[in-house]
């Protein structure tokens, strides 16, 4: 007997969330065993249930918009990448009622086996709804001979799926990816915001607002090429220094603020050249 079978057959005799086919490793959530759980904050929303001897499957809805369902591991994973199909199946009372094919993807090397995108995630959550059950399958790390499944109970999901649903609804509009590389236009020979810069602005400031892991806001200055040189570099200066006003104005920490005054560009577009380009960078 291979040794993984071996092990394998050990851990199923002492327990029942386990269990072993010919050629199938099933790690299963008994009703009884079916715990839910939900956290989060205004960046990210989290639903999660353990799977006994597998891991955990974790559903995260962030800022912006994002959802993922995820796949964790509780074992040391293994190290070639196979491919990983995600279906629902209906529990044994349900036996007439078709597998929904979700999705497919490559399994990591990491403790983070499996990350379905939005479209899988939310089908997955529907199916939960209904009664059906998520099922991760994929072949072993050893040879491929054996087949490996992970499945999801809907068991006592209706609390927690509530708390996260609130939780998602309460999220911050935009997410890091969102804010984190904006340009500020200016009208030429001028350095006054317009109401789209503004918004844009506030933006920023409403983000850091719930994100205090932002530890760095660089304004880089531009000015375009018409006109003198020393004028465009004083004007480039005056751009960032409006920026930044306006930020400490709304609040953002003076000291997280770098500003960067690189004055006229030669080449590109002349219009887009009369802008502050603001990057966020976090630890």
């Amino acid at each position: 007997m291979h040794l993984h079978r071996l092990i394998a057959l050990i851990i199923l005799i002492a327990s029942p969330s386990l269990a072993l086919q010919a050629g199938e490793l099933r790690f299963n959530v008994a009703p009884d065993e079916s715990i839910w759980s939900s956290s989060g904050d205004s960046l990210a929303c989290r639903l999660s249930q353990k799977i006994p001897h597998f891991g955990q499957a974790l559903f995260t809805s962030r800022s912006g918009g994002a959802l993922t369902l995820s796949f964790l591991l509780e074992r040391e994973p293994g190290k070639k990448r196979r491919t990983a199909h995600l279906r629902a199946v209906a529990p044994p009372w349900k036996h007439k009622t078709r597998s929904v094919e979700i999705a497919k993807v490559t399994l990591n090397t990491g403790k983070t086996l499996a990350v379905f995108d939005r479209s899988a995630a939310l089908r997955a959550l529907y199916e939960l709804e209904k009664g059906m059950s998520p099922l991760l399958t994929f072949k072993d790390w050893a040879d491929a001979r054996d087949r490996i499944t992970a499945s999801l109970s809907p068991v006592n999901l209706r609390p927690a799926l509530q708390v996260f649903q609130e939780c998602t609804g309460a999220l911050h509009p935009d997410g890091f990816d969102d804010v984190r590389d904006l340009n500020i236009y200016f009208a030429s020979d001028s350095y006054q915001l317009t109401n789209k810069s503004r918004a844009a602005l506030n933006r920023i400031a409403s983000y850091l607002e719930v994100d205090p892991t932002i530890t760095r806001i660089i304004l880089n200055g531009f000015a375009d090429k018409t006109g003198d040189d020393i004028y465009n570099q004083e004007l480039s200066q005056i751009r960032v220094d409006t920026v930044q006003e306006y930020l400490l104005n709304k609040g953002v920490p003076a000291e997280l603020i770098i500003g960067i005054n690189h004055g006229p560009r030669k080449k590109g577009s002349q219009a887009k050249n009369r802008r502050v380009h603001i990057r966020l960078e976090k630890h």
